[in-house]
């Protein structure tokens, strides 16, 4: 069988302390996939101190950042996330973002995934499991036609065609500015965007069809950025946990606005994981 697993990135902040969201995210992993729930982090030379011994029982891999951080001095710690296909100790990988909780079981996704040499989410999905039509943070996808895709939640093998990719994603992230002055309209951010420099990169390679077709029972999660959730009245802030209920049960349900969720969730506010839900995760963990 081939080695499978789940990547992240986690480089702290000032104000974030994303090693502890991964935590949560490896526990959540764990006590719900049946198959494959292997768990990689990945920290900045250095950070593995801050890797207890508590931590380390469910991170089954804690790799560093090769070469230079390039995220050093930003507080906006993306621009290593070129660097996935070089850290991974997996032959099958799928990244994900550390502001995330497993909710049920996806290991059957994988037979969809073994298809491809890799796939990226293009449909994700409100916290009321409608899908996300908005395209209120994706401007630049739409006015430009690129694939749109989210790195939230993907999935590659270690392929000469998939190493083709990463490349080129790295010198857009290099080069950012410069590609986007290139191959972008005026509707572009004036920032980095991991999302928008691998869109370039699979749509440059001609990739579209390979990467991001849709496949059965479509790998997804949910993503609760305020304004993709279809409300009548838009929800006025981007913390959506000051005006939508949501409860983490103690055998792990979860449910928002009472509707129980069954996909991996996106919650981006950071605030909504507190220590009542890591407790819970961790009780969850050591009764298995």
């Amino acid at each position: 069988m081939s080695n499978k697993g789940y990547l992240v990135i986690a480089q702290n902040s000032d104000d974030t302390d994303y090693i502890k969201q991964a935590y949560a995210l490896a526990l959540s992993i764990k006590n719900t996939q049946k198959t494959v729930n292997k768990f990689a982090i990945a920290v900045e030379p250095g950070a593995k101190l801050l890797i207890t011994k508590q931590y380390r029982e469910v991170f089954d891999h804690v790799v560093e950042i090769p070469w230079t951080d390039h995220a050093k001095g930003h507080s906006w710690k993306i621009q290593n996330k070129w660097k996935y296909y070089y850290m991974s100790p997996f032959d099958e990988t799928v990244i994900l973002d550390t502001d995330m909780i497993f909710t049920g079981d996806v290991s059957f996704w994988w037979e969809h995934f073994a298809q491809h040499e890799a796939w990226f989410t293009t449909n994700v999905k409100t916290y009321r499991g409608t899908d996300v039509t908005s395209d209120y943070y994706r401007k630049t996808f739409t006015s430009n036609q690129l694939p749109n895709i989210y790195t939230a939640f993907a999935y590659f093998k270690k392929t000469e065609k998939v190493a083709e990719l990463f490349k080129l994603v790295e010198l857009i992230f290099q080069n950012w500015e410069k590609f986007y002055f290139e191959f972008l309209d005026n509707t572009k951010p004036d920032w980095l965007s991991g999302d928008v420099a691998y869109a370039l990169a699979i749509k440059l390679l001609g990739l579209e069809h390979e990467f991001t077709q849709p496949l059965a029972n479509t790998p997804t999660f949910v993503h609760m950025k305020s304004q993709l959730q279809d409300h009548n009245n838009t929800i006025p802030s981007e913390e959506w946990t000051k005006h939508i209920p949501s409860y983490f049960k103690t055998n792990g349900d979860l449910k928002i606005g009472n509707f129980k969720q069954f996909y991996p969730v996106h919650y981006h506010d950071k605030s909504w994981l507190n220590d009542v839900i890591i407790e819970r995760l961790e009780d969850i963990y050591y009764e298995k």
